[in-house]
């Protein structure tokens, strides 16, 4: 959202931000760089609108942080589109002011949570924003009474990198994992059998686990046991920049998920012209058929290892700058920022103008912050206990 902001102003488009701005890193954050840090580079090309946010708006109720937002988008002049994030209450605040400002809400994720908001809110946005066609068909049967014409299938688009590949030292595989590292949705304990398979078979490999998540200890463990601990690095969560520099020496992104939107990992993996190997899921199944995929992007259904290691190795098999190139063109063709914002622009030139400039009052009762406050005052405690 950070980019696509940058990149909308760079258009010649006058362009706000919300977001808060923690006094200190959110437990949730876990060193992961903040909006204003994202936005830092570009000060002054997009209008910052923020505020300070402690424990108290990371755990405190929801309530309490759709009135923060809602404080927040009153300061953006009425009739602005406002594209949400996936926070519900980021959805509650927008839906709650859009006879002000027309919604475009975005689905990110084959998902009940992305559903579920959306059959919450559809009467209030104008226009949704589906990452894949599988979200985008789901989304058109959940809500028949919903404008079909008003629902765009529109990935997410990422800042091309300069390119520039680093050559291997030597025959090794270079695999590599990008997002939070769980076995909810992401499936993290496939990563070890994959590999297992792949080292029984005699394959020479490395994998760079970059993210962060509750099944690392137990990943640790299993390449432990199997041996495999001298052939997997944790490098945890990384700069932008850095991850871009893993990628550009890496041979395959390797995605084992249940479940996906359009997985940023893979659109910044083949933009760094390195293979793709994922399971048949939203966002990934979309390219399977796509002219440049034989030649960087390989397919298989959720859990069949034999099958995964099958595709590492037919892409391995490609040779290294037909492989690099197809993806690099891919990523180009369909993950470009431009090409993004041009389908945007697109999306919204339908949406009619807001006539009502008058906001609505924006309050919240002193009995319901003191809740918020202590609820969060023990969350907070908790979580301070738990470490």
């Amino acid at each position: 959202m950070a980019d696509a902001a940058v990149a909308f102003a760079a258009q010649g488009l006058e362009v706000y931000f919300v977001t808060p701005e923690p006094v200190k890193e959110f437990h949730s954050a876990r060193g992961r760089e903040t909006m204003l840090q994202l936005l830092h580079k570009n000060a002054g090309k997009v209008h910052v609108v923020s505020c300070k946010a402690g424990y108290e708006f990371e755990f405190g109720t929801p309530e309490y942080r759709s009135y923060i937002y809602k404080t927040l988008i009153a300061q953006v002049p009425p009739g602005t589109p406002i594209i949400i994030s996936d926070d519900k209450a980021v959805w509650e605040s927008a839906a709650y002011l859009h006879k002000n400002y027309p919604v475009i809400g975005v689905l990110h994720a084959d998902e009940e949570h992305y559903y579920k908001l959306a059959k919450d809110y559809f009467d209030k946005v104008a226009v949704l924003i589906c990452v894949s066609k599988r979200v985008s068909y789901k989304t058109g049967q959940i809500l028949p009474g919903f404008d079909p014409s008003s629902i765009f299938t529109i990935p997410c688009g990422i800042i091309m990198p300069p390119y520039g590949r680093v050559a291997p030292a030597d025959e090794t595989v270079q695999l590599v994992y990008v997002g939070r590292v769980s076995n909810y949705q992401k499936r993290a304990g496939d990563l070890v059998k994959i590999c297992i398979r792949m080292a029984n078979a005699g394959q020479r490999l490395r994998l760079s686990v970059i993210g962060e998540g509750d099944a690392v200890p137990q990943l640790k463990n299993s390449f432990r046991s199997a041996g495999l601990e001298k052939e997997v690095v944790f490098y945890g969560w990384l700069s932008q920049a850095e991850v871009a520099g893993h990628l550009a020496q890496s041979d395959i992104l390797l995605l084992t998920s249940d479940f996906e939107g359009t997985p940023i990992a893979m659109m910044e993996a083949l933009a760094a012209g390195c293979g793709m190997v994922g399971t048949r899921v939203s966002g990934i199944e979309d390219y399977e058929q796509h002219p440049l995929a034989a030649d960087c992007l390989r397919v298989y259904e959720v859990g069949d290892i034999e099958s995964a290691v099958k595709s590492i190795s037919e892409l391995v098999g490609i040779p290294r700058p037909v492989r690099e190139q197809s993806a690099r063109k891919m990523a180009e063709s369909e993950f470009s920022m431009e090409v993004c914002l041009k389908k945007y622009i697109e999306a919204m030139q339908g949406i009619q103008p807001v006539v009502n400039t008058v906001l609505p009052s924006v309050s919240l009762p002193i009995s319901s912050r003191v809740v918020s406050r202590f609820k969060a005052l023990l969350r907070s405690a908790r979580v301070a206990l738990s470490k």
